[in-house]
Parts: C-alpha cells; sequence; structure tokens
C-alpha cells in the first residue's frame, strides 16, 4: 500500500473516529428502546446473568400471547437478535457493566466504516478522489452521525454487512473465488446474528456463483463448482446454528418471533396486539387496493430515506449509477443485494422499514453506494451537458461535488442535533419517573411503560410494555404482571397517547371501555408531558 494511500486512511479514519467520539459525549444514555434493550441484556450477560431480561418490551418477545404464568424476568432476544449485546458486554468484561462500556466497540466498529468505504471506492473506481470523497461522506451518513455509536445494531451489521459484500466482490474478480464466497457468506451469517434481515446479504455470494456459471448478465473471471457453493451454504449454517439451537432449546422454534406479527400487519402497531388475531387472512381483509398502496407508499419513503442517507444531491447520482454501472461484474454482487433488499424492504417489512429497519441495514450498503455515487457526477452531469454545455466541464464536476457534501455535512449535523434534542426531553421524563419511583421505594415494582427497557437501566424496576390493544386486555396484563404503576409520555403537541391512557381512570378506548383499573389522579405529573398513575389490584 503506498504512502499516499496510508496518509488518506490515517487521516479519515482519525476524523471519523472524532465525529464518532462528539457523538457519543452527547449521548450518555439509552436515547430508545433499542440501545436500551441490548445494553439491558448485555449488562445482564456481563454480570453473569445470561440471557435474560427483568422486562418484556414487547409481547412479540413472547409469542404475540399473554403467557401462563406471567414472569418476569424473561429469555431474552426471542425477536432481536444478539450480536450487538454480545459485542457490547465484551466490553463491559473489561470496563464494567455501564453505557459507555457498551458504546466503546460501536465507536470503534462505526469508525471502521470509515476506512472501509475509502478502499472501497479505490478499489472499485481506482480514483483517489471518489474514495476520499466518500469516505467523507460515511463520517456523516444523515442521521447515522448521532445514531452510531449507540449501543445499537447499525456498526455491528454495517461491518459484517459490508464484508460480506467486499468478498462477494472479490469473488468477481478473483481467479480462486471460491474462498471468497465463502467468506462472503460466513459474513452473511455473522451480519445476521446482529439483524435477521443479513439472510439478504446471500444474494450477493450467490450472484458471484451464478455468474462464475455464466448465469445471468455477469460473469466472473473463474469459474466455480457446486462445492464452492456447498461449503457457502454450510459457513453461513456454521455460524447461526449455536443461535438458533439456543432459541429452539428455550423457545421451541429457531426464529420464535417469525410469524404473522411481524409479516401479515395492516399498520405499524398492529405488530404489538395479542388482543386479536393477525394472519394472512386478517391481512388480505384490508383489501388489494390497501395492501398495495401501503407498499407503494412504504417504496416511496424509503426513497427519501436512502437521500436522507446520503446527504440530498447524491441520491440522484447514485439511482444514475445504479443504471450507468448495472453491466459492470464487479458492481454486480451491491447491486442485486441491494434491489433484492429495498424491494423486501418495502414489500414485506412495509411498516417496519420506514419506521427504522431500513436506516438499520444502511451502514452494510453504504460503503458501495456512497463511492457509485461520487463516481456518477461526471457521466451524470455529462449527459445533462447536451441541454447545458457548462455541465460537461471538469470544474463543474468538482463544484457539484463539494456543494454536495458540504450539503450533507449540513443536513446531517441539522437533522442529528434535531433527534438528540428529541432523546434529551424524552431523556429528562424518564429520568424525572425514575427519580419518583426511587423516592417512593417502589424500584421493585412492576411498572407498565412503553419503554420499560430502558426505565430498567435508570431506575432499576422490572416492566411490561402495554399492548396495542383494549383497555380489558391491558387490564387483564397488568393483573397477570401484578403491575402496580403505569406511566405514560407524550411526545411534542401530543394531547393523549396512542392508547390514550393519560386521562388515567377517565380514560376511554375506542370502543368506550373505561380504564377503571387505574388511579382517577396521577401520583406524579411533569404537566403536559409524563403522568405516573397507580394501578388497583
Amino acid at each position: 500500500m503506498d504512502r499516499l494511500r496510508l496518509r488518506d486512511l490515517a487521516v479519515l479514519t482519525a476524523c471519523g473516529l472524532l465525529a464518532r467520539l462528539a457523538a457519543a459525549a452527547v449521548v450518555s444514555y439509552a436515547p430508545y428502546t433499542d440501545p436500551a434493550y441490548y445494553t439491558l441484556v448485555a449488562e445482564r450477560l456481563a454480570t453473569g446473568h445470561g440471557f435474560s431480561v427483568p422486562v418484556l418490551w414487547s409481547f412479540l418477545e413472547v409469542g404475540s400471547r399473554l403467557p401462563d404464568p406471567a414472569t418476569l424476568p424473561v429469555p431474552s432476544n426471542a425477536h432481536w437478535m444478539p450480536l450487538t449485546s454480545i459485542v457490547s458486554a465484551g466490553a463491559m468484561l473489561l470496563f464494567g457493566p455501564s453505557w459507555q462500556s457498551g458504546q466503546l466497540p460501536m465507536i470503534l466498529l462505526s469508525t471502521a466504516l470509515v476506512p472501509i468505504t475509502y478502499l472501497v471506492g479505490r478499489e472499485l473506481w481506482q480514483r483517489r478522489s471518489v474514495a476520499v470523497l466518500a469516505a467523507v461522506l460515511a463520517i456523516f451518513a444523515g442521521p447515522l452521525l448521532i445514531y452510531y455509536p449507540t449501543v445499537d445494531n447499525f456498526a455491528v451489521f454495517g461491518v459484517a454487512g459490508a464484508g460480506s459484500l467486499y468478498a462477494a466482490t472479490r469473488a468477481m474478480r478473483s481467479e480462486v473465488p471460491g474462498r471468497w464466497i465463502v467468506v462472503s457468506a460466513a459474513a452473511a451469517g455473522v451480519a445476521t446474528l446482529a439483524r435477521t434481515d443479513g439472510l439478504l446479504l446471500l444474494v450477493a455470494p450467490a450472484t458471484a456463483w451464478l455468474a462464475s456459471r455464466s448465469i445471468g448478465p455477469w460473469r466472473s473471471v473463474a469459474r466455480m463448482g457446486s462445492g464452492a457453493a456447498l461449503l457457502a451454504v454450510v459457513a453461513y449454517v456454521a455460524v447461526l446454528s449455536p443461535w438458533l439451537l439456543r432459541s429452539l432449546a428455550v423457545f421451541g422454534t429457531a426464529l420464535p418471533s417469525v410469524g404473522g406479527h411481524v409479516l401479515w400487519i395492516a399498520s405499524y402497531n398492529e405488530q404489538f396486539s395479542i388482543g386479536r388475531a393477525v394472519s394472512l387472512d386478517s391481512y388480505l381483509q384490508a383489501g388489494v387496493p390497501a395492501i398495495i398502496g401501503s407498499k407503494l407508499e412504504s417504496w416511496f419513503e424509503l426513497l427519501g430515506r436512502t437521500g436522507v442517507l446520503m446527504g440530498g444531491t447524491f441520491l440522484f447520482t447514485f439511482l444514475a449509477g445504479l443504471w450507468i454501472h448495472r453491466r459492470e461484474p464487479r458492481q454486480a454482487p451491491f447491486l442485486v443485494y441491494f434491489v433484492v433488499m429495498f424491494a423486501v424492504m418495502g414489500g414485506v417489512f412495509t411498516f417496519h422499514a420506514p419506521r427504522g429497519a431500513f436506516y438499520h441495514s444502511a451502514p452494510a450498503w453504504l460503503p458501495f453506494a456512497l463511492p457509485m455515487a461520487v463516481a456518477s457526477i461526471a457521466p451524470v452531469c455529462g449527459a445533462l451537458g447536451r441541454a447545458w454545455p457548462f455541465l460537461r466541464r471538469p470544474q463543474t464536476h468538482r463544484f457539484v461535488a463539494l456543494v454536495g457534501t458540504l450539503g450533507a455535512i449540513v443536513l446531517s449535523i441539522v437533522g442529528s442535533a434535531a433527534i438528540h434534542g428529541e432523546w434529551e426531553r424524552s431523556h429528562r421524563l424518564d429520568a424525572a419517573a425514575a427519580d419518583w419511583l426511587r423516592g417512593a421505594n417502589q424500584t421493585r415494582a412492576v411498572v407498565m411503560y412503553s419503554d420499560p427497557a430502558t426505565l430498567a437501566l435508570l431506575s432499576g424496576n422490572p416492566g411490561v410494555a402495554p399492548s396495542y390493544d383494549l383497555f380489558p386486555v391491558l387490564r387483564t396484563i397488568a393483573r397477570a404482571y401484578d403491575v402496580r404503576w403505569l406511566i405514560v409520555q407524550l411526545r411534542p403537541g401530543e394531547t393523549t397517547d396512542a392508547l390514550n391512557l393519560w386521562p388515567g381512570a377517565a380514560a376511554r378506548d375506542r370502543q368506550g371501555n373505561t380504564a377503571s383499573w387505574l388511579a382517577a389522579q396521577p401520583s406524579f405529573e411533569v404537566q403536559g408531558a409524563l403522568r405516573i398513575f397507580a394501578v388497583h389490584p
């Protein structure tokens, strides 16, 4: 590796690390449910309690039903995969069970995505300018600037997923491609241990193998036999099998939460219901126009999310790049993965993807998408130059790249600051609730709250999230878990919560049932933002 490339890597990695440390410094707490849950599991692992948690963040964790008996703690990770917590637990074993310890591997792994992007840009595009600019964009990546150092699966999935895609691209260009598709499949297995949609990464090594067999529009350098494909499958299964066996032993099935409440929902909150059957039949009752409309709306939203991740301007050059470079064999694994992933996100995970699943998958493909977007500036401007000749000039290309990058940086910082402001408000309210519970000597009482994992980190209270159901179902849950307190938090501008529990005993659900199992007046209130009600036995 030449000296200039080493210098680029050193400078870009240092800048990336500084950005991650700055973001980590302003988020000194678990800001929402996902990192709170991963941190809680990690702390339990690091302190010898194994895969268990004293909270039920969603009934997806227990088969979308009320268990009999209903007890806490429960086995963890029936819905979310374990790798993020395992990685953070390793740091906690070294430095103590704390949020800051859990952040350390996320800071390092998310920093690594910057030099990975640079190396992908240099290798696939053979242009230093493309590699440097793409790596700068990777430092920010829209709202991921603030999300990356949290104890969430962004960084873990990103590094494993990018590794899988990179190995598949190497298989397209290598004289000995078999080893590369095995590495790609194994890395996809690691990514799947972070997120179940890591399964989709297998299309990358599959594309390389098919190209080696002259199947499809691309051709690789060398041919692979059936043995290579078999070894790749074995590698993927070998990585996943210990966890699948654990799930089979604990839950009776390898993938306990894959079912109706994930696949056949007609709205986002429906996945959290236990009071009604969710199935293919109930899904089809929504009607074909509504189903198709929801998927089209989801894909449109995901297109907007892609633009946010790429800094606005670079969305257009990226989309053009997908077409311009569609015939290049070295791009084939990434192209096929991105198209399949985008289609599945909107078509299958219609309501999950716009609410966060798409952002969580992005760190794996951004190291390839960002260089493609930068490299496509010149051909896009050249094509537009037929109407406006000044766009053909190299100076114009550099100007577009510079302005687009500055705009992406500003968009990332402003967006991340807005998200941080929301987190700060929510954290202040969570902390106020925890302080009251401690002051009332109620830290052992079971609490019903929409984010019980965050509360458990702050106060130690066991807790259960309310299901998205009518009040009689919520009352049954409260009695089953011996819930003593209900916490309701409102977002800015809201006058009630999604379940309409804010009025306490006077509340009515959509069928007119009253919340008579709640106290009439809150025992604690932050005016217009948070209330804590006693729950009657």
